[in-house]
């Protein structure tokens, strides 16, 4: 899952941005977007932490509950994610409105990434699934 929420930020950020990083590549702050791809990879792999005891279930249930799982571990992923990607200006400057904004989209990662590169949805169902796979593997049999 920390996997998934670093991809969709790439995806968004490129899909979002495109035409600004072909004309100004040299002079991004590619440490800055670097750093926040780290951080939403972070908030990806805490909340499938979280959540893993929701992955990896035998049946149709543990399959509904993997795709709920899923969404809800890419929502919160993605707030983690942005929290710990806004965390340096958060110590320096303080609590702002933009900050929450900015927190409360990273919830919409998976929407917002999927806009423009519809195939990205198949790409996430396939890390869903993987994960799903990977914990039923691990978990003892019942």
């Amino acid at each position: 899952m920390a996997l998934a929420g670093a991809l969709l930020f790439v995806v968004f950020l490129y899909e979002d941005m495109e035409d600004a990083l072909r004309a100004a590549e040299a002079a991004l702050p590619w440490g800055p977007i670097l750093g926040y791809v780290v951080a939403m990879g972070f908030g990806g792999a805490v909340a499938g932490a979280l959540l893993s005891g929701a992955f990896g279930r035998r049946g149709i249930g543990g399959w509904f509950l993997s795709a709920l799982a899923g969404v809800v571990t890419t929502t919160v992923g993605g707030m983690l994610g942005s929290l710990a990607g806004l965390l340096p200006s958060l110590i320096s400057e303080g609590w702002t409105t933009g900050d929450l904004i900015g927190i409360g989209a990273g919830a919409l990662i998976l929407p917002l990434a999927i806009i423009d590169w519809p195939l990205l949805i198949l790409i996430w169902i396939g890390l869903v699934v993987a994960a799903h796979l990977l914990a039923r593997h691990r978990r003892p049999a019942a």
